[in-house]
């Protein structure tokens, strides 16, 4: 009976530390970039972007000239407060390409691609 408990307690250390370990090193990565916002895929291939500051879900809303498009298609988004007309700071788009039958996710920013396979990484979509 001793052996048992010790056993699975054994297990369920050795699994919180393993599953401690991959938010370490994201958090490490995070503030050795001075990272900001971060862009998530998620299940379903669906995204969140998040403020990394405080953790926080920055929800997404639709540009009102957008929005005059396409009035036959109904949104639940909130409509996106004006820019502004200041200068440009910093502007970058990111393609997104995940292919059916293939275990790669495939992110392009401006002329850099990233990879992601499977393995080495635990891609579960």
């Amino acid at each position: 009976m001793k052996s048992w408990k010790l056993l699975l307690i054994t297990i369920g250390i050795a699994s919180l530390l393993l599953s401690g370990c991959a938010q370490y090193k994201t958090s490490r990565i995070i503030s050795q970039d001075q990272a900001q916002v971060a862009i998530t895929l998620n299940k379903g291939y669906a995204n969140s972007i998040i403020a990394l500051n405080d953790g926080a879900r920055i929800e997404p809303c639709i540009d009102p000239d957008v929005r005059q498009q396409k009035k036959a298609e109904s949104t639940s988004l909130k409509e996106c407060d004006p820019v502004g007309k200041g200068k440009i700071l910093f502007e970058e788009t990111y393609k997104v390409t995940a292919r059916e039958g293939s275990f790669c996710i495939s992110i392009w920013a401006g002329s850099h691609r990233y990879d992601f396979c499977d393995p080495p990484y635990n891609l579960q979509f």
